[in-house]
């Protein structure tokens, strides 16, 4: 069976505070560009964050410095390590957290992963009515009578947003042209309503924070999680 690593990483901001000159001198030129281009430290963490984990992955499989990779994008814009065709990632952050998916391999694998913190949100029904479909908007109203319609939104939410990273359309695919089912962990076409059985899911929900990942081309997959920290060497199941 395939394997999916997802390294959960909770943002060390005393960290990269104190080691800041020397960690931005390290990145690799793409993100060290993208992290200089923030004026606030909400905006510098999660990016420096993204690209240390990136890189110490990168390291650990390849024995090679991570400051010398080439991160370039495909027509849809999903980005991807120029001349490691076998290796795939999605990263995502959010509040206090930066999560990478990878895989390395021979088949022709696609990635995509979200997190999100869930959160009371007043307009959840109203942003439901507008971009989700039918099916979504029923799963998150029952939520109302069990005092679960925070958590269900943001299940659905992650799931599509994990989809359209791993199909790398972005927002160019409408949010309504497809139907997750977080209980079931699937996705449908939302207008011939034909399982999508190509596309694998996993969600976990640590410390308040909806994680989702999609994947397709490599059928089951196993889904291995490690909560790292970057001032410790990386050790990968």
């Amino acid at each position: 069976m395939d394997k999916i690593n997802i390294l959960i990483n909770k943002i060390d901001r005393s960290y990269l505070d104190n080691n800041y000159s020397e960690l931005l001198k390290g990145l690799y030129k793409d993100r060290k560009e993208a992290v200089k281009k923030f004026n606030n430290k909400a905006a510098v963490y999660p990016s420096m964050t993204a690209g240390l984990m990136l890189m110490r992955v990168y390291e650990k499989l390849y024995g090679e410095s991570g400051c010398d990779i080439i991160v370039k994008k495909g027509e849809s814009g999903k980005p991807y390590i120029f001349g490691r065709d076998g290796f795939k990632f999605n990263i995502s952050h959010s509040g206090d957290y930066v999560v990478m998916a990878y895989y390395l391999g021979e088949k022709s694998c696609e990635l995509g992963i979200d997190i999100e913190k869930i959160k009371p949100r007043d307009e959840d029904m109203r942003i439901a009515n507008r971009f989700f479909t039918k099916s979504e908007i029923d799963y998150i109203s029952d939520g109302l009578e069990c005092s679960d319609i925070d958590s269900r939104f943001y299940k659905v939410w992650t799931m599509k947003e994990a989809y359209i990273k791993m199909t790398g359309k972005g927002l160019s695919q409408r949010l309504d042209s497809f139907s997750v089912y977080p209980e079931e962990l699937t996705v449908t076409d939302a207008d011939t309503c034909k399982l999508n059985s190509d596309i694998n899911y996993d969600m976990r929900i640590i410390d308040n924070y909806v994680i989702s990942v999609c994947a397709a081309g490599i059928g089951k997959a196993e889904y291995c999680y490690s909560q790292i920290t970057l001032d410790k060497p990386l050790c990968m199941r």
